[in-house]
């Protein structure tokens, strides 16, 4: 009976929990998707570890590669690495369309995409596919 009151009190609006200051930054997850042209870069180390070494290094090949750049993404603490060339992120709860390209601008893209790879040294990686669309999950 004293449970089904406090419900009933709790649902009615009868019973508050007292008010707390509320925090300059909140805490809790950010969950995003990006469709983005480009590779996995499989890593046995964290992405954020390459991060600056990417950006330094592709500042380098800026005219061989103009449209390269990183994207960071994953399930909270285990983001994977990728080399994109073009990247649009739809938030929770929207839906997307991937960008029209051309069969020409890919081709572009691809030997972009090569020319990094080749540059930062992930050449040999085993496990590296070839670019394609990719739609990433990302947990934050």
């Amino acid at each position: 009976m004293a449970l089904s009151v406090l419900c009933a009190a709790v649902f009615l609006g009868h019973i508050t929990r007292p008010r707390r200051r509320p925090r300059s930054t909140p805490m809790g997850y950010y969950h995003s998707t990006y469709f983005a042209y480009g590779l996995h870069i499989p890593l046995d180390a964290h992405p954020w570890t390459e991060t600056d070494r990417i950006d330094t290094a592709l500042a380098t090949v800026k005219d061989q590669c103009p449209e390269v750049g990183h994207l960071t993404a994953g399930d909270y603490d285990r983001d994977r690495l990728f080399l994109v060339t073009k990247s649009d992120e739809i938030a929770l709860g929207k839906y997307g369309r991937v960008m029209p390209s051309t069969p020409e601008q890919r081709a572009d893209w691809d030997r972009q995409l090569r020319t990094a790879v080749d540059h930062l040294g992930y050449g040999h990686l085993r496990d590296l596919a070839e670019p394609t669309w990719l739609c990433i999950p990302d947990l934050s």
